[in-house]
């Protein structure tokens, strides 16, 4: 019917629209807001019911219910608003009943306060009802909630001093992998938000690949980690897959995360995903969702482009991508599972497959989902930065050989792979193909690379708009490729 909507525009409006009503709601702003309005709504209805159902005396009755309400909206902000699990209640309840009790005349003040400024009596209420809040927010963001945000990160004289480890011969529950290569620049900061974790009981492992900056310096003189950071040097700089072998093979946690030196950690990410883990003991891998920034701006998240899947996510991880390195935590037992014997004589165990070097990451995420379930935290924990432009479409030709290379180990370590998984091998071959296309176009060979795309050219928008991008001179290539990660998601991955 002419104007009617087809059911995949349908399903695909109605995904969007869904992704884009969880960001909004996932702002802490907007989530204070509603708790808040919850709060006196229960307020209200248990003053209420206390009065007209039990015949209690008013001022007894509206001090219960205020009691009640305080409660709930400290729990709903805690563990809602601000995603805190594991935190000091015994100093954040009576902060936060200090905040509400100051916001019964906050806003009486703002008013008069803008009164006495001149400001009409019309204007200065409504200015009052908005800017209340926003300092009431503020403030339990800044001190009730968040206590360790106020600390000035990048003082030294106050650098650690928001919480005390006492070194221990006993094995960590975590152990923080980082790899380090000259990486000094953003390594001050990465480190202080590792000491800001609200989880405290982890060691950090950290491999200098050879660093000839100051991060060596930076690394063992961080007193907020003194005791739990184990330094390690490299007799030789090797590709990042093996350094990641060599510490894993140093760490002792039960669970191991990752942290690149320039990314960033928020302080309750360590705790809400050791609680996973600790919830299933058939989860293998838990990831949290990532900001990606550019040191000063957000830019996307990525779980607004691509939801993940919980369980046994297998396929799905696999036709489309939703964990960053930094926001991964593997159980040792599931590391353990995929390990293979040392690639060569003295080296050490291989968890990193060492003959990829753009898809290692990938591909022990796959192998672990193979086996083990996958869980997530749907909250942007982790902050992934970004340097300069997008330089992944560069690649391409080295991501073609390893899509390949991928593909031929999944036959190896699981007989009857292809029959198990028809749509996973057409998936794999296609995306290499496509991959050896761009590469071939960005040399100049525009002809080679639609043949090589031709047989899936009309499977999907992305190989159609890249068919037709191809007549242009190789030339064109890096702004054709600008524009393609401009456009939405939802094209990009069909």
């Amino acid at each position: 019917m002419p104007g009617a909507c087809h059911p995949e525009h349908a399903m695909t409006i109605l995904s969007e629209t869904t992704a884009f009503a969880r960001s909004l709601l996932s702002r802490p702003l907007l989530r204070f807001g509603m708790v808040g309005s919850t709060a006196t709504l229960c307020y209200l209805w248990a003053a209420h019911l206390l009065v007209r159902g039990a015949h209690w005396p008013a001022p007894a009755a509206q001090a219960l219910a205020g009691l009640l309400a305080l409660l709930a909206a400290y729990a709903g902000h805690c563990f809602w608003t601000f995603g805190i699990r594991c935190g000091d209640h015994a100093r954040m309840l009576p902060r936060f009943a200090l905040v509400q009790g100051a916001g019964l005349w906050l806003g009486e003040l703002f008013a008069r306060g803008l009164g006495w400024c001149g400001v009409p009596h019309g204007l200065a209420l409504p200015a009052a009802s908005l800017a209340a809040p926003l300092f009431l927010y503020l403030l339990c963001r800044l001190w009730v909630f968040r206590p360790m945000r106020a600390m000035n990160l990048s003082s030294p004289s106050s650098r650690g001093t928001s919480m005390h480890h006492v070194p221990t011969s006993e094995a960590p529950v975590v152990s923080v992998i980082m790899n380090c290569l000259n990486s000094s620049e953003h390594l001050q900061e990465t480190l202080d938000s590792l000491a800001a974790q609200t989880f405290t009981d982890f060691e950090v492992i950290f491999w200098d690949n050879g660093s000839t900056d100051s991060s060596p310096q930076i690394a063992r003189g961080h007193a907020g980690l003194a005791g739990r950071l184990r330094y390690f040097r490299g007799e030789e700089t090797v590709p990042l897959g093996a350094a990641r072998n060599l510490a894993i093979a140093q760490s002792r946690g039960r669970y191991v995360a990752f942290l690149d030196c320039d990314d960033l950690w928020r302080p309750e990410k360590l705790a809400r995903q050791v609680a996973c883990f600790e919830a299933d003991p058939h989860v293998g891998l838990v990831c949290t969702d990532t900001e990606i920034f550019d040191g000063k701006h957000v830019l996307k998240r990525l779980f607004a482009e691509s939801r993940p899947q919980r369980g046994k996510a297998f396929a799905a991880l696999m036709e489309r991508q939703w964990i960053s390195m930094s926001s991964a935590m593997l159980s040792r037992a599931a590391l353990d599972s995929v390990v293979c014997p040392p690639a060569r004589e003295g080296g050490a165990p291989v968890w990193f497959d060492e003959s990829l070097n753009v898809c290692e990451e990938a591909d022990i995420f796959y192998r672990v989902a193979h086996d083990w379930e996958l869980d997530h935290v749907d909250a942007p924990l982790t902050l992934w930065r970004v340097h300069g432009n997008n330089t992944t479409f560069r690649k391409f030709g080295q991501f073609a050989d390893e899509t390949l290379y991928i593909l031929e180990k999944h036959r190896r370590l699981w007989p009857g792979y292809d029959a198990a998984h028809p749509e996973l091998v057409s998936l794999l071959t296609r995306r290499a193909a496509f991959q050896k296309a761009v590469s071939l176009w960005r040399e100049g060979r525009g002809g080679e690379a639609r043949a090589v795309i031709g047989p899936w050219r009309d499977e999907s928008r992305k190989y159609r708009l890249f068919w037709w991008a191809s007549h242009l001179p190789g030339a064109c290539f890096d702004l054709a490729a600008r524009l393609y990660f401009a456009l939405p998601a939802v094209i990009r991955r069909r």
